[in-house]
């Protein structure tokens, strides 16, 4: 997150009117409050220690700057399938990585995570970051963003780009029907019970182009 936070290529939306919870938080413009040592806190007790007027982000890095997978270690640790989602994705990208790969900075941006607090939830917030997002990094002479999806509202929203913006599906799965196969024949099926499709998509900026071979 840090590392996509200084690239300078995430965006969020501030919450102009939000009111401090405490004089503390107003004195450095936001704070949180979450003891990580409390793994019983509730979805409401975590809100409550988040005193800041950040309402909705979406995380991005410039794909030049790769991200750092000794980093990255301890989020595959707390979530086994992290690994399993980006590997079954890459498995199913068909395109010659020259065809897409930045060579370069400010050619391909990385779209990374995405949340809005559930306070401010179903006003269209995501929509209005990704399209933001879209419209500045073609201003600034990107080609296209990659993005991969866990979420039906946010697959959707980018595989239905606004014009002359063109999304093409790299690769997806279900995770009803994702299977795996053990050295002993026997199939699992690691995502379940969850249910939601989940996607890589790329997003050509350039009008006149498209993002596939």
């Amino acid at each position: 997150m840090k590392h996509q936070i200084d690239s300078g290529r995430s965006l969020g939306i501030f919450d102009k009117e939000y009111q401090y919870k405490r004089p503390e938080s107003a004195a450095t413009g936001g704070k949180l409050y979450w003891n990580l040592d409390d793994e019983s806190a509730t979805e409401s007790e975590l809100a409550e220690q988040m005193d800041f007027p950040l309402v909705s982000i979406a995380m991005a890095y410039d794909g030049f700057d790769e991200l750092d997978m000794a980093q990255i270690k301890p989020l595959m640790a707390s979530l086994p399938l992290f690994e399993t989602v980006y590997k079954a994705l890459a498995e199913r990208d068909q395109r010659d990585p020259a065809s897409w790969k930045p060579t370069g900075h400010g050619q391909v941006l990385m779209r990374n995570a995405t949340n809005t607090v559930k306070s401010h939830s179903g006003r269209g917030l995501m929509r209005m970051l990704a399209e933001e997002m879209m419209r500045r990094s073609a201003a600034e002479g990107f080609r296209g963003i990659q993005i991969e999806t866990i979420s039906g509202a946010v697959e959707k929203v980018w595989s239905n780009p606004p014009a002359p913006f063109k999304a093409t599906i790299i690769g997806q799965f279900h995770t009803t029907t994702f299977e795996e196969t053990n050295v002993t024949g026997e199939v699992s099926y690691p995502f379940r019970p969850a249910n939601v499709n989940v996607t890589k998509i790329f997003v050509d900026l350039r009008s006149s182009n498209s993002c596939s071979d």
